[in-house]
This record gives C-alpha cells, structure tokens and sequence, in this order.
C-alpha cells in the first residue's frame, strides 16, 4: 500500500488526491471560459516610421535542372533514384532484411546499379531513365559460388 500512496509524489512530497465521481461531475457542469486577450503590462510603442523600408529579397534562376526522384523496389531493396538531363543517379538505397549490398555505382560512366546479396540469390537493380523518370531493370542470380568456396572438393555433377 505504501508504494501505491508514492505514486504521484515529486520532490515536495506532495501527492495527487484523484478525485471523486462528485468532483468530477462539479468540474465538468462549469462551462468553460473563453479566452481572452492576454494580460498586458504596458502599452507597446508603434513601430518606428524612421527605419528605411527593406527591398524584397529576389531570387535568380541560374540553371534550370530537371529532376525526377523516384523510389524503386525489389524483393532485396529499395533504391531511391533521379534522372538530371537523361542521366540516372543513385540518391540512396536500403536493403531489405537478410540482405545486403554486395556493389554498386552511384553515377555515370558506366551503369548505375545496386547488387543486393543474400546468402542464397544476388539480386542486381540497374537503374537507367526514360523521359527523364528512373525506371530500374531487375536480375536474380541464385548464388551458387558460395558452396565452391566451402567444399573445394565437391564438384557439382553435370559439369
């Protein structure tokens, strides 16, 4: 019983009492007050008519870049991709769980991919951009490489 009085106590000792069905009844009949303007303390001086007037700020367009971003999903990942004058661009990728990426490259030259791997399929999203919107192309390889590399004398048959 002790450690359920404590309950609500702070520094002061001070307890919250709940209140009783009656209470709760009595603050809730009160209608509220509105509100009202806050309190002041003193007047306010108008603003100063001596200050120079500020010049609107302006803004200068000094290339114009399209872009389109653009979330692409696989069952290994989601990339996050832009096209800037036909070219694609990686913004971000996140591989799904068990995954994990294996390679990929951001920018031109070259193919903009992500490889995704597991520890059965690598899975490659290479990204290229279609009137200026990212579109992603998407290869499953089952990973086969892995079981070489444990049993260096085990060779598969039919090869």
């Amino acid at each position: 019983m002790a450690a359920i009085s404590a309950v609500g106590t702070g520094i002061t000792e001070r307890g919250v009492k709940p209140m009783t069905p009656d209470q709760v009844d009595a603050a809730l009949a009160v209608p509220p007050t509105p509100p009202g303007p806050p309190p002041t303390s003193a007047p306010s001086a108008p603003p100063s008519s001596h200050a120079p007037p500020r010049p609107a700020p302006t803004v200068t367009v000094t290339e114009q870049v399209t872009a389109s971003i653009t979330n692409l999903a696989s069952e290994a990942g989601d990339v996050v991709a832009r096209c800037d004058h036909g070219q694609p661009f990686l913004v971000s990728w996140t591989p799904a769980q068990n995954f994990s990426v294996g390679g990929s490259n951001r920018r031109p030259p070259g193919a903009v991919f992500v490889r995704f791997q597991s520890s059965g399929r690598l899975v490659t999203m290479t990204v290229t951009c279609h009137a200026d919107r990212p579109s992603a192309a998407v290869r499953v390889d089952p990973r086969d490489d892995d079981r070489h590399h444990r049993y260096p004398h085990h060779r598969p048959s039919g090869r």
